[in-house]
């Protein structure tokens, strides 16, 4: 190395010679202060604090989840789905696992709350005991198609709301489907009794005021068409079980249908979301009832895709119609009989609620 390639290692600037002899200078950085070095300092992970639980309350069943602290910050995959498929709102005559279960709540939350009732037939001078109709409207043959908006907004709304009127409807649950002769017609559940006549004579009039009998007429002579049929469900063991297997059947006809394919009154609606959080210090007194042998339960794990390693996440609990009255005490037993009574429009001085709801 040359020795005029290096004068002074101290010095701020060095001079760089290339094979040519030429040099260049090139500036040495100086040093920054001290106090302006920013140290990065580790973060030792501390998980969330658990604060209690969280239990959904059906009516087959009660799912016991753990809260955590600030446990809500990222977004899990399932929530993105949930995310996209309300922005789409594209059902392709298929219902989905999520409305699947909310539409089976809502026929089961309205079994359970349905009080038994005592019905006179005239005709034959006897009583029979009354819980649960299940109703089909359906519409006359006519020149051009009835269109699904049509349907909801000119006959189904304006015949739920006769119904309230006259009848003292308060809670139901609809779903629309096609037949095979491509024609749209509605089940219908409710636990209120209508006498088949006056059903029909609703749900004709209703169509004659939107001029839908006009053909029927014409070919025979009458304005009063087999329109409407109601189904026993008397000697059914199961009714939930049966109207859900009946009304959640998936129908590629639906396909055709833009908007709700099924709903229910605001009281069923709102009984969905019945849950109720108990914190830490409580759990071990608040859930004694939920722990015991007479009550069947079973853990919930979670799989993961690729390592399809299995964790924890909770609890279900599956609590029979003798384990509500004679065993679950507590808040769980406190929100349950809540939601039954606002679902018989009862509220808590024994008084009855007033309609609210239009479909």
């Amino acid at each position: 190395m040359p020795p005029n390639f290096l004068k002074n290692t101290a010095i701020e600037n060095i001079k760089n010679t290339d094979i040519f002899g030429n040099t260049s200078r090139i500036g040495l950085k100086k040093a920054l202060p001290y106090n302006r070095i920013k140290k990065k300092v580790k973060r030792e992970y501390t998980p969330p604090a658990y604060i209690g639980q969280m239990l959904y309350i059906k009516p087959s069943y009660i799912v016991s989840l753990p809260e955590y602290e600030n446990s809500n910050k990222g977004r899990s995959l399932v929530f993105i789905k949930n995310q996209d498929n309300l922005r789409n709102n594209a059902h392709g005559g298929q219902i989905s696992y999520k409305a699947d279960k909310k539409l089976r709540a809502s026929v089961n939350w309205l079994c359970l709350a349905a009080e038994p009732k005592k019905v006179y037939q005239k005709s034959t001078n006897k009583t029979f005991d009354f819980k649960i109709n299940f109703i089909t409207l359906t519409l006359p043959d006519t020149k051009e198609t009835i269109k699904d908006y049509d349907f909801k907004t000119k006959l189904l709304n304006p015949f739920l709301v006769y119904c309230r009127k006259y009848f003292g409807l308060r809670n139901y649950v609809w779903k629309l489907e096609f037949q095979k002769n491509g024609k749209i017609h509605i089940h219908l559940t409710t636990d209120t009794f209508i006498h088949w006549e006056k059903l029909r004579k609703a749900w004709n009039k209703i169509l004659g005021s939107n001029e839908y009998l006009i053909d029927f007429y014409k070919k025979f002579g009458h304005s009063n068409p087999n329109s409407t049929d109601v189904h026993s469900v008397r000697k059914i063991k199961n009714i939930a079980a049966y109207i859900c297997k009946y009304m959640g059947k998936s129908d590629t006809q639906l396909k055709k249908i833009k908007g709700r394919i099924w709903g229910c009154n605001y009281e069923l609606s709102r009984a969905l979301d019945c849950k109720v959080f108990v914190d830490r210090d409580h759990c071990s007194m608040h859930l004694k009832s939920l722990m015991q042998p007479k009550i069947k339960y079973d853990k919930i794990y979670t799989i993961d895709k690729f390592t399809e390693q299995r964790t924890e996440r909770g609890d279900i609990f599956f609590p029979t119609a003798r384990n509500w009255i004679e065993d679950i005490l507590g808040p769980v037993k406190e929100s349950f009989t809540e939601k039954i009574n606002s679902i018989r429009n009862i509220a808590h001085d024994g008084t009855m609620f007033t309609e609210l709801n239009v479909v």
